[in-house]
């Protein structure tokens, strides 16, 4: 594809002669190619436009960048993070303007409440691709998930891959960070849905208002905004919301709401209100957090005109997702639960739900992401050891800081002593299945859907379905 057209809709500050044929688009100067275009990217750590020397000597035949930098073929635009998007989506055919666009933000809820409308559009026909924490699906294909949100370049090129495979519509999940960085620039959604929003990311964004903001972004760029009328920040996504505004919530007076909740250890079951009609869902997953997931999804498949009867099958029919509230089998009559809680707020739900539907005691592993918002570690301690009989305090993901003193971070915000701290996360696993007895519950959370740990740079694999189960056979033989 020639310079000019993928510049088409690209604001420039300079006239640019030249126009070569350019074969792939990357702000990676690693991954440029023969006749490739480079964008330069000022981020947190790094500035793009110190490599742009490097990524010519590789190949590329075009530069974009935001200040002259000194090198040949280069145009300055305004903003490069724009312009990254805008180029890559014309790269790659406009593919979203081809598919009904549905996203989901917010800080708890982004992947289950995704996954559930992926599974009413498709009860309604419609043949539908996710992008997500957990993965990206596309047709019968899955690929493994890096960041939530993905950059331009991959973003685009899934899309793409969606319009081959003859998909309808895509659901993602769309991250504050990637709203603030500019990756879903370009693109109107038809649908876009809020979860939730509590602390979290804060070493980005720093304020609750300012990251509240950073989400509100996505409602500017949709058709129809369905908004969680319950939830803290509700009025700054209304107040952002430009097109179609549906509300819904528990307590609150919203255009679709539940009421006559059950929680059980079976799943919740509610009766859904909207314009004098009523509904009677069953959802086979957890806590009151469910409700809320559920909710958000019959309301978004309403907003897209799909069939609600069939949204309420699928909604009963629904399997679950790796990691979320995930139930583990075993012959010793433990509630072993397996869930990506990482945050205070997220964390306090699952505790909570966990003691309330299964009742005897509750044993909580967990532990805190290095390299992370520091802020949450005390208070994650805190709710952890208020909501939990004992408390295992173990490593995460500890990346590049020293576990032992993540842990002690944790312990900061702790008054009382119902807790162990066990470095190794296996033992502290172990510590707690043979802690615990018939009628008892260990949740174990943090990493979810992830099968790694993240020591230093590297990715060790860690799959906690593989060591419960080990450890439950040794335990077993005694």
């Amino acid at each position: 594809m020639k310079l000019s057209a993928l510049l088409q809709d690209v604001t420039t500050k300079d006239v640019y002669a030249y126009d070569p044929d350019i074969t792939n688009v990357t702000s990676d100067s690693s991954k440029i190619r023969r006749s490739g275009l480079f964008v330069c990217i000022k981020g947190a750590k790094c500035d793009g436009h110190n490599f742009a020397r490097r990524a010519v000597d590789r190949g590329a035949v075009a530069v974009i960048c935001e200040r002259d930098i000194g090198i040949k073929n280069s145009v300055i635009v305004p903003d490069s993070r724009k312009a990254y998007a805008e180029i890559c989506s014309r790269f790659y055919g406009c593919a979203h303007k081809k598919l009904k666009m549905i996203g989901v933000t917010g800080t708890n809820g982004k992947t289950t409440t995704s996954y559930l409308i992926k599974k009413m559009l498709e009860a309604s026909g419609y043949k539908t691709g996710l992008i997500g924490t957990v993965n990206v699906i596309i047709g019968k294909e899955k690929y493994p998930a890096d960041l939530t949100t993905p950059d331009p370049a991959d973003l685009h090129r899934y899309l793409m891959l969606m319009n081959i495979a003859g998909c309808d519509a895509c659901v993602m999940e769309v991250s504050s960070q990637a709203l603030a960085q500019q990756r879903v620039h370009g693109i109107q959604f038809d649908c876009s849905v809020f979860t939730n929003l509590s602390a979290e990311h804060l070493d980005y964004h720093k304020t609750m208002q300012d990251y509240a903001e950073a989400k509100s972004v996505l409602f500017r760029m949709s058709k129809v905004s369905v908004i969680n009328n319950d939830a803290d920040y509700a009025s700054v996504m209304k107040k952002s919301a430009a097109g179609r505004l549906l509300t819904y919530g528990i307590d609150s007076d919203s255009d679709f709401r539940a009421d006559k909740v059950r929680l059980s250890p079976d799943g919740v079951s509610y009766r859904l209100l909207h314009s004098g009609e009523e509904s009677y869902i069953s959802f086979d997953s957890l806590g009151i957090f469910s409700v809320y997931n559920s909710l958000a999804a019959m309301t978004a498949s309403e907003a897209v005109g799909l069939n609600r009867e069939r949204s309420v099958r699928a909604l009963a029919r629904f399997d679950g997702i790796s990691g979320r509230m995930e139930r583990i089998e075993n012959s010793f009559g433990i509630n072993i639960i397996i869930d990506y809680a990482h945050t205070p707020d997220s964390l306090e739900n699952a505790a909570k739900t966990l003691k309330t539907v299964y009742g005897g005691k509750l044993l909580t592993v967990f532990g805190c992401g290095g390299d992370r918002d520091k802020e949450k570690r005390p208070l994650m301690g805190k709710v952890a050891c208020e909501n939990s009989d004992f408390v295992f305090i173990t490593s995460d993901n500890p990346r590049t800081e020293n576990p032992d003193e993540i842990i002690n971070d944790i312990v900061q915000g702790i008054e009382t002593k119902n807790y162990y701290k066990i470095t190794d996360r296996k033992l502290a696993i172990k510590s707690a299945l043979y802690s615990a007895k018939c009628g008892d519950t260990v949740l174990i959370a943090g990493k979810g859907h992830e099968k790694y740990q993240i020591s230093g740079t590297q990715k060790i694999y860690f799959n906690e379905r593989e060591i419960i189960r080990k450890i439950l056979e040794d335990k077993a033989r005694f």
